[in-house]
């Protein structure tokens, strides 16, 4: 697995035409169209649970993820697919040609991954007790008897060949799995059934991100990671796309709006709990990744939706995109890079929630950013615990996986994502407002033919470029999700995003040339060249 605040829908007219007009001037012959940044990233982004398996070897069966695409009534009640992990593309076993390919087939310069906190170990920490907040070199090597050393050694060999590759690593240390030891995601899901959307919480003994006890074993595992990797990694993000983590594991409303992410909930209150829990642990990461790697640059990696009113013309709609755009956009930022943490959920900063020690925990801010969002205005809140939930997204349209939802309204993605551009722009600026240098750390469409991905690719490349040269944001990368089609969570593996198709028997690659070409072409060029632009003018 997006803006400035959307304040009026002239505004986002506004953006849609500066998009489209950058991209038509640039397209018409003239002067070379202005190149990106000198040492700019064109990556490729995965992430280890999705890609490792294959050919049912080297599963990783300690994941929360596992337990859950593997349920019964999880698979009856079609909250995953019956899609099995383990028949994916297997990276685990294939890096060394997954990382060649990524630079010699796609042409990239940088490769960004994940480390599955569950290999490295996969038995509980809890016994190494640190004194307060700071990790010692003493509790490290307490650690170290702990960790799974072939799994340490495995990926210490994925950065090495990155290295060897002349390309720069990009280290995720949690790409949404948790160990079971920490999460039991079935026995949550039950815990909280049928408790109520705003009601007390119960214990879990095993209760994930709704636990305090998980950003303390959090804490250890960043400071691991960095003591081991220091040496090979300088681009360190902490949680890949926390808000997703919230929103798709606590906020499922069947029929309306559902991840369906460990553990199902629909239990706004645990929202909110999750959300403080991940600003503190990547607050405690933060901190320990620059205490075992004094050159890191440690930074929040936050997933960005393009919502414009679902009517432009209803006030309620529009003022129920500002509460959408602060509560999915903008809450986290605010509480890693401004140390607000909102923590009831009103878009008011209220005594107490304003913290200094709180502050700039990122280095850098990266974006990802995939579709639109039209949100309709509800009039009033559904939620005593978020009381500017007061709408309905729409984010997905009819797919094989989803028959019966609603017809693309515009131009969607084999997954039901619509397309659009302008929202990119949006959430670029709203990212850049927070003074931070930027990277876009994923963006990309599933599309299994190929025919729609290279102008996607063209049109948000032109958005990039337009943020740089004309907006002066400090963009810095740009990563493409992703260089092999993967295990796309609860849809399993019908979306295809990968620059590549992979057999599963066999697990032979297949680049698909049309995208690759745009790619390649724009990062050997640090541009998007003419002949692009005259080959995909930008979409109207």
């Amino acid at each position: 697995m997006s803006l400035p605040s959307l304040r009026r829908a002239a505004c986002v007219c506004a953006l849609a035409a500066l998009v489209l007009t950058t991209g038509a001037s640039s397209a018409v012959a003239g002067p070379a169209p202005a190149p990106f940044p000198r040492g700019f990233l064109w990556g490729v982004a995965t992430s280890a649970f999705q890609t490792e398996a294959g050919q049912g070897k080297n599963v990783d069966r300690r994941a929360d993820w596992f337990t859950w695409t593997h349920d019964a009534a999880n698979i009856a009640d079609r909250h995953v697919t019956d899609d099995k992990v383990e028949n994916g593309p297997g990276d685990y076993a294939r890096y060394k040609q997954d990382v060649d390919l990524a630079h010699t087939g796609i042409g990239a310069n940088a490769y960004r991954f994940s480390v599955e906190w569950s290999r490295i170990f996969p038995r509980s920490t809890a016994s190494v007790k640190t004194k307060g907040t700071t990790v010692t070199l003493a509790d490290l090597k307490r650690l170290d008897h702990l960790a799974d050393q072939s799994a340490v050694r495995h990926y210490a060999a994925v950065l090495q060949r990155i290295h060897q590759n002349g390309m720069t690593p990009f280290l995720t240390l949690n790409h949404f799995t948790l160990p079971t030891w920490l999460h039991d995601p079935i026995a949550t899901r039950d815990a909280l059934a049928g408790i109520g959307t705003d009601a007390a919480l119960p214990k879990l003994a095993k209760g994930g991100w709704l636990n305090t006890s998980t950003v303390a074993e959090f804490r250890k595992y960043a400071a691991y990671l960095a003591w081991k990797y220091g040496k090979q990694v300088r681009l360190w993000s902490p949680l890949n796309e926390p808000m997703v983590v919230a929103v798709n594991g606590y906020v499922n409303v069947a029929g309306a709006f559902a991840g369906w992410f460990p553990p199902g909930a629909d239990s706004y209150a645990a929202a909110i709990r999750v959300v403080l829990n991940l600003v503190a642990a990547n607050r405690a990461a933060y901190d320990q990744i620059h205490r075992w790697d004094r050159s890191a640059s440690v930074g929040l990696v936050q997933n960005m939706i393009g919502f414009t009113p679902a009517d432009p013309a209803k006030p309620v709609d529009v003022a129920a995109t500002d509460h959408a755009d602060y509560l999915f956009n903008r809450l986290f930022l605010d509480a890693a890079v401004k140390g607000i943490s909102d923590t009831n959920a009103n878009e008011i900063v209220d005594p107490g929630e304003r913290n200094a020690k709180n502050a700039n925990k990122a280095d850098f801010i990266g974006v990802n950013y995939y579709f639109r969002g039209r949100v309709t205005g509800l009039g009033t809140a559904i939620s005593t615990s978020i009381p500017i939930l007061d709408f309905l997204p729409a984010t997905g349209y009819r797919t094989a996986l989803a028959p019966t939802a609603a017809l693309c309204p515009t131009t969607c993605s084999d997954f039901g994502s619509e397309i659009y551009p302008a929202g990119f722009a949006q959430a670029l600026r709203e990212a850049g407002a927070y003074g931070k240098p930027m990277y876009i750390t994923e963006n990309g469409m599933a599309d299994a033919t190929d025919a729609q991905r290279p102008q996607f690719l063209m049109d948000h490349l032109r958005v990039v470029q337009t943020a740089i040269t004309q907006e002066h944001l400090p963009i810095r990368g740009y990563f493409q999700w992703s260089p092999t089609d993967n295990f796309e969570w609860s849809s399993g593996y019908l979306p295809k995003f990968g620059l590549s198709s992979f057999d599963p028997v066999t697990l032979k690659r297949t680049l698909r040339p049309a995208s690759v070409k745009v790619f390649k072409d724009s990062a050997k060029a640090d541009a998007l060249t003419s002949a692009l632009q005259a080959q995909y003018p930008a979409t109207p």
